[in-house]
This record gives C-alpha cells, structure tokens and sequence, in this order.
C-alpha cells in the first residue's frame, strides 16, 4: 500500500476496498447485535424457492472456475455470459453474440495492453494467441 512516482501502487485499491468491507461488516455486526430478535420463528435467509435461480446462476460460475485453467477467464466469461443472457435472460441471439465478444475483448485490451495485466488465458486461448 504505497505510492510510486506515477501514482498508487499495486495494493492501494485493493487495500482501502478491504478496510471498507471490513468497516461495513462491523456496522452490520452492531446492528445485528443492538436490534431485537422478532418474536416467533423467523423467516429463513432464503426463501425456499429463490434457491433455483440462486444454483441456475452458482453453479455455472463454479464450473467455469474449475475449468479455468483450460478456458481462461475471457472464454469462460464468454461462455458464463452467453449462457446466462440466453437461458436467464432471454435475450436475442444478436445480442448475445455481440455482447460475448465484445466484452471479453473490451476486457484484454483493457487488463493486457492497457494496464499491462496478464489475465489467466487457459490452454486454449494460449495456444491460439501464442502457439504454447
């Protein structure tokens, strides 16, 4: 968490993200802590049927994190985000074809040629950019 000489360095933001989370989290403990109990049995986190839409949206993200090696965040995001604009979203298939290309591409030039960021690229897409 330090300064270099064109700016905040690598840990700034992630730092002052962490300390507000943190700080959120505590006056979210207090309130729980000082407001009453209701009376009678609670109503559950969770509603029973908002668990479908909570797995439709859960686990695709966990499988595209497990096979993140292999795809790559930009392919696997594509592919998340193409899956859930059509399944979830009902969109139309321009729409989804042109949102899941331009995004993941707005997304590397920003992270790999802008920032100068290597993003995970998976096998795949290593061996398509680069030949390894």
């Amino acid at each position: 968490v330090s300064w270099t000489s064109i700016g905040p360095g690598a840990g700034f933001f992630p730092f002052w993200l962490s300390v507000g989370v943190a700080i959120q989290g505590a006056l979210i403990l207090v309130r729980s802590l000082r407001v009453p109990a209701p009376s009678g049995r609670a109503a559950p986190f969770v509603p029973r049927e908002a668990f479908r839409p909570l797995l439709i949206a859960f686990l695709p993200m966990v499988a595209v994190i497990a096979a993140l090696n292999y795809l790559g965040i930009y392919l696997g995001g594509a592919l998340y985000l193409a899956g859930y604009m059509i399944f979830v979203g009902r969109h139309h298939w321009s729409t989804v074809v042109l949102v899941t290309i331009l995004l993941p591409l707005a997304l590397f030039f920003i992270f790999e040629r802008w920032f100068l960021l290597p993003m995970p690229k998976g096998l795949l897409l290593e061996y398509l950019l680069y030949g390894r």
